[in-house]
């Protein structure tokens, strides 16, 4: 048996993770959710959000794994060396950028709307999205008052919003 080189196990490894990629790639759900996501930060960060998070992700350790194989395979079939990109800068934590402030529950039903109407779905499409019942979305978006909380952030979280909370200064 012959022995294995290292372009090969470079090879084989650089392979095995682009299958992966492409299996989330053609996932049709995949499609739908990302087109999902996008019109949601869109909504809640603005333009350029979507570019700021894949500069991000493109940090991530699977990421530069895979650019050090794509290099490393380089090198080791041309013969010639392929200068490593300079390391991230690494920033200060940012803040978040500025929210909405929520005064009511209708306030937060109208955040809600905005965000299933950008999903382009109508109520019992979003509540079969939510885990909720079509009536529960429609007196969550009137601003109903007496609503279950674990419900309320059922619909937020498929609705794509973060609630924080903090204490007041006081």
């Amino acid at each position: 048996m012959k022995p294995v080189t290292d372009s090969q196990r470079l090879l084989k490894a650089l392979n095995e993770q682009d299958q992966a990629f492409r299996k989330l790639a053609t996932n049709p759900a995949f499609d739908s959710v990302n087109k999902i996501n996008r019109a949601i930060n869109d909504l809640v960060e603005g333009p350029g959000a979507t570019a700021r998070k894949l500069s991000e992700q493109l940090r991530t350790p699977q990421y530069q794994r895979a650019i050090d194989i794509a290099r490393q395979l380089s090198e080791a079939s041309s013969g010639i060396s392929v200068p490593k990109l300079p390391a991230p800068r690494i920033e200060a934590p940012r803040t978040p950028p500025p929210g909405e402030r929520v005064r009511s529950v209708a306030e937060l039903g109208a955040m809600v709307r905005r965000a299933r109407k950008a999903m382009k779905m109508n109520q019992s499409e979003f509540a079969a999205h939510a885990g909720v019942g079509r009536r529960f979305v429609s007196e969550l978006e009137g601003g109903k008052a007496s609503l279950e909380f674990d419900r309320v952030m059922a619909c937020v979280q498929a609705a794509g919003i973060d609630l924080t909370a903090r204490l007041r200064n006081r």
